[in-house]
């Protein structure tokens, strides 16, 4: 086990993080003395750690077996995000009823604190198409994607937003005035914003208390234009209007 901090880290909050992942990833109660060799560090140490751990409801002791398991507020947090991600796999029948009339690529991304992800993707029919692995992660303002995802904030929680993720993407001048058009008609298209020659238009997918997530439309620009986009807006708007989906997950997805 590492004796120093990683970067910018606390040794204390990483070793912490280290027992949990032990506790998390067996699918039996871990006892102390087993816990504490995992790691690699002394049963004190281990147990000190364990009870910080225990008050903050994330592991408990099974009196049954003995050792330690997950506890309430962990699985209370891990079904909030599992809620979260699986809204893509809710949306997959609109996914890819919306490749069968575009046939470009359809992806959806959700926040994850100051990063997108993408949880979802529906592949295009083209031998030539855009390709996006699911579980990519880029920074939160970049894109069509982003703009959506930050279309529902309040002016003076973008403002913020924007301060925070400066310098994070190279794509975003006239982010604001984007975002603004997201509000207005639940959409933002463009040609070559993050990547050059690949056209995207991205849609607001709402959830109970703002923007669940985006789901984006993307393909070579060549063939995904402007006026491509623009013309099948209205149709893939009401595919997600017959495909409403509900979550009680944070609608933002992060903090």
């Amino acid at each position: 086990m590492t004796t120093s901090p990683s970067a910018g880290g606390s040794l204390t909050a990483d070793r912490a993080l280290k027992v949990l992942q032990e506790v998390v990833l067996d699918d039996r109660p871990v006892l102390l003395d087993e816990l504490a060799a995992r790691v690699g560090l002394s049963r004190t140490v281990t147990y000190r750690l364990v009870r910080s751990l225990e008050n903050a409801g994330y592991i408990e002791r099974d009196s049954r077996q003995g050792g330690y398991t997950i506890a309430a507020t962990f699985v209370s947090m891990s079904v909030r995000t599992a809620n979260r991600f699986n809204a893509g796999r809710r949306l997959r029948p609109a996914m890819d009823e919306i490749v069968k009339v575009t046939g470009e690529t359809v992806s959806f991304h959700v926040r994850n604190g100051m990063q997108r992800v993408a949880v979802e993707v529906a592949e295009g029919v083209h031998s030539i198409r855009r390709v996006i692995p699911v579980g990519e992660v880029l920074p939160l303002c970049s894109g069509e994607s982003g703009r959506v995802l930050c279309s529902g904030l309040s002016d003076a929680d973008l403002e913020t937003l924007l301060q925070e993720a400066e310098g994070t993407s190279h794509d975003m001048h006239n982010f604001r005035e984007d975002t603004a058009v997201v509000r207005e008609t639940g959409y933002f298209l463009a040609v070559g914003l993050r990547t050059p020659d690949v056209g995207a238009i991205s849609f607001a997918v709402p959830g109970p208390a703002g923007a669940l997530g985006a789901l984006t439309v993307s393909g070579p620009a060549h063939r995904w234009t402007a006026a491509e986009m623009k013309a099948a807006a209205p149709r893939i708007l009401e595919i997600l209007k017959a495909n409403t989906i509900t979550t009680t997950s944070p609608a933002n997805g992060g903090s």
